[in-house]
Formats: structure tokens, sequence, C-alpha cells
């Protein structure tokens, strides 16, 4: 089980990179984080989460809303406990996502 979520992560992240987004290392979680700002989405996450779901069907968690004060607002949770093709699907919305918000 931990070398197929290993197999997932690495796909998804590298997926990820070359869409153009940042990502922060992610270590026994099937979670990983996309840093908005480091991507160049000018938007917050809530912002981000709403837009990408309804205009590029992918559903994203914003990070913001596990914090009571003094939360994140630039970073947004993927799961990749998912098959290939979730993953890739996945991806390919987020993709469409950076390139709807970012003009």
């Amino acid at each position: 089980m931990q070398e197929r979520f290993a197999r997932a992560r690495n796909r998804m992240v590298e997926a990820l990179n070359a869409a153009g987004f940042v990502s922060l290392r992610a270590a026994s979680t099937y979670f990983l984080c996309v840093d908005l700002k480091a991507s160049g989405i000018p938007m917050d996450d809530l912002s981000f989460a709403d837009r990408a779901v309804e205009k590029a069907g992918v559903a994203v968690i914003p990070l913001s809303v596990f914090y009571e004060q003094n939360a994140p607002r630039h970073l947004v949770r993927l799961c990749f406990g998912k098959c290939d093709e979730t993953i890739d699907a996945g991806v390919a919305a987020m993709a469409k996502a950076r390139d709807l918000f970012t003009g």
C-alpha cells in the first residue's frame, strides 16, 4: 500500500509540475497541497475551489477551512489516493483551471 501511494503521489506531482503548478512536499499522507500563489494563480483558496469545480470540473479543498485563525489562503489540497485515470483527469482539470484563471 505504501508503494502504491508513493507512486500515485509521484505521478500527481510530476503531472502538476508539468502543468505549471508548485506543490508542497507530501509525506505520510495521501493529500497533496498546491501553492496557488507560487503557481501564478492570483486568487485565494476559497475562490479557486469554487471556480475550479464550477468552471473546470475539479474539486479541491481550500486549506484555510481547517484553521480558526491565521489561515493560509494560498493553498488547496488534492487527494492522490486514486486510480491513475482519476489522477490524470484531475490534473487535466487543474491545468484547465490554471489556464482559465491566469489569463
